[in-house]
């Protein structure tokens, strides 16, 4: 006998499909927003502040946690579940804006900002994972200094996300016969975080400060000797102890 309505299991494999199919659930799902607005609203760029209550931070805070402790209490159920635990969440702040604060107009411009942000993380992602660069040699302390030196500064240029798809792999395989946590954890650190403060395609915030019209080298003019201390007392600290393990090293390796 054929069901009228959808099983749980069937939900979930709609919602939990990787890859294509989960992006294409959200964005038709954001996407369906746009029936709450006139044509005429839907790209205007001037909306009301509408004081919102402090509880609606609740489903962030929940999902933050449900991220950080869900994995070590309930593992094969977070796998199967988290994109409807965190559709769920992320439907009861847009509950709100629409529903009580009837203010759409605010929810819509987040959203079109929230697309161009993802457009170019994604690209950026897409472009550089099909880079692939072969290292060959033997590593040594300060030529991990080097290698990291570089993601730092082309992490202002292909963004943190890219730069680390690009390093991340010739990083590992020159490291391979030593590599520990300490090199992933300074590999984050630099690469993945602090090399990309420079400039909006770097660093996710300055991009979305961009889009509200922050000029593009205002902060990379006002910060590059902040951001180039900080990135050699890193290098310096990480050199340190890459040194002190690789004098541990056999010499046969």
């Amino acid at each position: 006998m054929v069901k009228n309505t959808l099983s749980l299991n069937g939900i979930e494999s709609c919602v939990r499909g990787r890859g294509m199919k989960m992006r294409k659930f959200l964005i038709i799902a954001l996407s369906g927003l746009t029936f709450f607005l006139p044509a005429s609203e839907l790209f205007a760029l001037e909306y009301a502040i509408v004081p919102v209550h402090p509880s609606m931070v609740t489903p962030f805070v929940l999902l933050l946690l449900a991220i950080a402790f869900m994995p070590f209490i309930n593992l094969r159920w977070w796998e199967h579940r988290y994109p409807i635990v965190s559709f769920v969440l992320g439907v009861i702040p847009v509950a709100y804006y629409l529903l009580v604060l009837k203010n759409a107009p605010r929810m819509m411009n987040t959203a079109i900002e929230y697309f161009s942000f993802i457009a170019l993380i994604g690209s950026l992602f897409v472009v550089s994972g099909g880079i692939h660069i072969r290292i060959k040699g033997r590593s040594t302390p300060l030529a991990n200094v080097v290698l990291l030196a570089i993601g730092a500064v082309v992490a202002n240029i292909l963004g943190t996300t890219g730069a680390s798809m690009v390093l991340i792999r010739p990083y590992i395989r020159l490291n391979r016969y030593r590599i520990s946590g300490y090199h992933i954890v300074f590999f984050i650190f630099i690469v993945s975080n602090i090399g990309g403060m420079l400039t909006p395609i770097g660093d996710p915030p300055l991009f979305l400060g961009y889009l509200k019209g922050v000029p593009f080298f205002w902060v990379i003019s006002r910060i590059w000797l902040i951001w180039l201390f900080a990135v050699c007392m890193v290098l310096l600290i990480f050199y340190f102890i890459d040194h002190h393990n690789y004098r541990k090293l056999p010499d046969e390796m």
